[in-house]
């Protein structure tokens, strides 16, 4: 391994970029030892340089002696390229010179302004990647994604997937495979996006047109990568300039003027809600007695709402409070005319408002003082950021946004957890009730687990007397609309062996808003079961000796019932700049972090949990593990008993 002390690189920088520099070459030393320890190839390019809009990217094929144990390099060469894709796979670009030597050094040459179909790059993260040619690869240029299909890069092979209409894998063909580069460890410069940089390309014609060609490290796997940002300026011709132009701003104010009617439209249907919320709320009487149970993200009362509903149902308040209902599927659900009217009525009139999600529709209305506007949060703990917290990114409230401004009550699972949402949603900490979460009650109710193991057992008979694995990964994205998962990151034949060494079952949960599935190989289909159409995670989890996450809440409910988890988060660093945590990491999860698949399965096959972490979790996390928090939420806030 090389002596980064010894290389003389940090002379001149401050301690704190010095660490930056020699963590992020370590990064680079380590994946270059794995891919030798798989014996694959990769690109490690020891010169990257620009000379006028020509890069140049020299270097060598790691694992080069491997490939010639199977052929001679004049057949390596032709049967070997490289080539730009874009994580999405929607765009690909060539270098107009790829050149190997017999020793297997290598040289790129790539003219930034004419290398994509003789046009500039276009906007992008490009991983550079060494692939086998395959028939008319030179055609991938562009790609379309199609509902019914998509490309998947599992480890190194590339495939082409064809979907059925419910997201089951149909068709699985093997196109090729691709192995990526990395940037060798002895160059001492670090990526960034400074013009000084000899690595970078920053032009900037206009104020409104440049182009900038950054050289990039990927935050987790440290593969090299372009960067491409590219703002062309409109490119009218000769003939006709001024003519030209003014038909394009003539297109874009008409673009323009149909947008701002969408919204006035949208405007004036929330200015007549308010109005007519105004208008109901003179004929409400408010004597304490009516409770709305509200939710936009489901058809039906559940979670949270439901427990609280159920018990008060049990303990006969149905005879002092009147219940009403309104429910949706989701957020993006139209109501008829009808209904609108009647579920504005119902929050003008209601003098309990119950919610447990995200409703952006309440957010923009004016209470009366004695109206209490309750929300039960779906989720447990402190985890992600959320609302305010999320401050700086692009899916951040506006400063002076209403959102969850309007709640009385919210009510959390610990003193953290009040303080991260008090945070959150800019609310004072009187209006954060530490009274546990109801859907956790069930964890410490001996007859419903019991239940509740045996109907899950009616539902995967496979599981009965043998160790069970649970993958519960949450969705990548930023909501339902753009939500996938990198499925490629799990190699279910490699976690196939592992189960057939120990006679164990593995569960897969995606999260709901995934609509894809895993392609589960055919030979482990008696092993590996694909849960993830059953609605309630939560029932799956007595079923389970071991989970496997990475940045779901679900971790909480597990958490209760004193089970071992393993973090596989191969994208933390890529995962923490997009959406963040409340606290670090590390100091969060109740078991051990893996960032690579390999370890993952290695701390399975050994027992490596760290389970020490877990009783330091559940205290902080947890003020009350009695399976009674239902009952305090229905006491402190709905009977207004004391605290």
């Amino acid at each position: 391994m090389t002596n980064l002390n010894n290389m003389g690189i940090f002379q001149g920088f401050e301690d704190e970029q010095a660490h930056t520099i020699a963590a992020q070459l370590q990064q680079r030393n380590d994946e270059i030892a794995k891919m030798k320890k798989k014996q694959k190839p990769f690109l490690r390019i020891t010169k990257i340089a620009f000379k006028r809009i020509i890069l140049n990217i020299e270097g060598e094929i790691g694992g080069w002696d491997y490939l010639l144990e199977q052929t001679d390099w004049t057949k390596l060469k032709n049967h070997y390229g490289v080539r730009f894709v874009s994580d999405d796979r929607k765009r690909v670009f060539y270098p107009d010179y790829f050149e190997v030597d017999s020793e297997g050094k290598f040289q790129i040459k790539l003219n930034i302004m004419c290398s994509n179909k003789e046009l500039p790059l276009q906007t992008g993260l490009y991983d550079l990647v060494l692939f086998q040619k395959y028939p008319k690869y030179e055609n991938e240029t562009n790609w379309t994604k199609d509902p019914k299909g998509d490309l998947l890069r599992s480890g190194t092979n590339l495939y082409r997937l064809r979907y059925d209409d419910d997201g089951y894998v149909q068709e699985k063909k093997l196109l090729t495979q691709e192995y990526p580069a990395f940037i060798d460890e002895t160059l001492p410069h670090l990526c960034n996006n400074l013009v000084k940089n000899p690595w970078n390309f920053k032009v900037n014609k206009t104020k409104f047109s440049w182009l900038h060609v950054l050289s990039n490290e990927d935050m987790d796997t440290a593969r090299f990568q372009l960067s491409v940002n590219y703002m062309p300026f409109p490119n009218y011709g000769v003939l006709f300039l001024h003519h030209k132009l003014r038909l394009q701003k003539i297109r874009i104010g008409l673009s323009t003027w149909k947008g701002n009617i969408y919204k006035d439209i949208a405007d004036f249907k929330m200015w007549t809600f308010q109005k007519l919320n105004c208008l109901f709320q003179k004929f409400a009487k408010h004597e304490g007695n009516i409770i709305l149970f509200c939710s936009n993200a489901r058809a039906e009362i559940g979670g949270n709402e439901k427990f609280i509903y159920d018990r008060m149902l049990e303990r006969n308040l149905d005879k002092k409070f009147q219940f009403r209902f309104d429910f949706k599927n989701n957020i993006n659900t139209n109501r008829s005319i009808w209904k609108m009217i009647k579920f504005d009525y119902y929050l003008a009139t209601s003098d309990v408002i119950v919610l447990d999600d995200y409703y952006p529709i309440i957010y923009d209305l004016k209470y009366d003082k004695r109206v209490k506007v309750v929300q039960v949060w779906h989720a447990c703990g402190a985890f992600k950021t959320v609302g305010f917290e999320r401050i700086g990114k692009k899916d951040a409230p506006h400063f002076n946004s209403l959102t969850h401004k309007c709640y009385t009550h919210v009510i959390v699972s610990s003193e953290i957890s009040a303080k991260h949402n008090a945070e959150a949603f800019c609310l004072s900490e009187d209006k954060f009730y530490i009274t546990g979460i109801p859907r956790t009650d069930l964890f410490f109710n001996q007859s419903y687990r019991e239940i509740t193991t045996e109907k899950m057992l009616e539902c995967f008979p496979q599981c009965k007397g043998k160790k069970v694995y649970l993958y519960a990964p949450t969705f990548r994205g930023t909501n339902a609309r753009d939500a996938y998962f990198p499925f490629g990151a799990v190699d279910l034949e490699q976690w196939g062996q592992l189960l057939e060494e120990e006679d164990a079952i593995l569960i897969l949960k995606m999260h709901p808003f995934v609509t894809q599935h895993m392609d589960i190989p055919k030979n482990y289909r008696d092993r590996i079961l694909d849960a993830t159409d059953y609605r309630e995670v939560n029932d799956i989890l007595f079923l389970v000796d071991i989970l496997i996450t990475d940045y779901s809440s679900v971790i909480y409910e597990m958490s209760l019932l004193r089970k071992p988890m393993i973090f596989y988060a191969f994208d933390q660093h890529s995962y923490e700049y997009s959406r963040d945590f409340y606290e670090p990491y590390e100091e969060t999860v109740p078991g051990k972090i893996v960032h690579d698949f390999d370890e993952l399965i290695d701390c399975l096959r050994n027992g490596d949990y760290e389970y020490y972490k877990m009783d330091h979790f559940i205290q902080k996390n947890f003020a009350h593990t009695d399976g009674k928090s239902t009952d305090r939420i229905i006491d402190q806030i709905f009977l207004d008993k004391k605290r």
